[in-house]
């Protein structure tokens, strides 16, 4: 495993180290509740500061284009959850989630997931490093996701009716139909590019939803209110559900891709 892979990793762990560190001691001298204290953005973007702050020393220890990743990341990561959201609501009646503080678009998203989409792209591009080492912008594994999305998701569409409730209603057959362009997509770039990509679509599964769950939990022991909610197959109060192993596993190629567009 070379330094290149692994450096993002150390740089994120030193930053967030030292900022909580500094976070901790601030918040002792300064005689304020740091647990379950009410929401501000000011306090939302003092507690998320290290996000920022670890794209800007990656781009003076390993690579300045990792500046540009924080943008694309950031911004892609918002477009594609509302993207997301309008092909969720085209199955079922309920949407996908439910946030709390700085909703938009119906809910679909919210003003605060530039900095979580970031640092989420960041993790991804690492976990595609560790199973694709090379970085190079992949032009036919991209427009093969494309044609194998575009082909599956209008029959999982026409077939929807016959596997949920009449009301449009949330069901785990539903479900399955609504995640067959995932497979198909998975199964495409396995056939047509290369097996590894079925792995690698699993570990992203693994990593989107666990960072996911330990951000949304530690978020909700520092407000009043989780930042959001999931609707179906909650876990621990809606933090996470089951729902989002398979959409994980699609996000997790999306940034995949963005990041060996960018060069890294």
């Amino acid at each position: 495993m070379s330094y290149a892979t692994l450096a993002p990793l150390l740089v994120l762990t030193a930053v967030t180290q030292l900022y909580g560190l500094a976070t901790a001691i601030g918040v002792r001298g300064a005689q304020v509740d740091l647990f379950y204290a009410p929401f501000t953005r000011r306090r939302f973007y003092l507690l998320m500061g290290w996000a920022p702050l670890t794209f800007a020393a990656l781009a003076v220890v390993v690579d300045r284009r990792y500046l540009a990743f924080f943008v694309v990341a950031g911004v892609a990561g918002i477009v594609g959850e509302l993207l997301l959201s309008v092909l969720w609501r085209t199955f079922f009646r309920e949407p996908i989630w439910t946030y709390t503080y700085g909703a938009r678009a119906s809910g679909f998203t919210s003003t605060l997931n530039f900095l979580p989409w970031a640092i989420g792209g960041l993790l991804f591009q690492v976990a595609g490093r560790l199973v694709h080492p090379e970085h190079t912008a992949p032009l036919r594994p991209m427009v093969i996701s494309l044609v194998a999305f575009a082909i599956a998701f209008p029959l999982a569409w026409t077939l929807r009716a016959g596997t949920r409730p009449a009301d449009g209603g949330f069901s785990r057959s539903a479900l399955v139909l609504f995640c067959l362009p995932i497979a198909a997509t998975a199964t495409a770039l396995a056939l047509l590019c290369d097996p590894l990509y079925v792995a690698l679509m699993g570990l992203f599964a693994i990593v989107g939803s666990t960072t996911e769950y330990a951000y949304g939990r530690t978020m909700s022991s520092l407000f009043e209110q989780s930042l959001w909610s999931y609707n179906h197959g909650q876990i621990d109060g809606g933090h996470t559900s089951y729902v989002t192993l398979p959409l994980w596993a699609l996000g997790g190629l999306y940034f995949h891709f963005l990041a060996a567009c960018v060069g890294l």
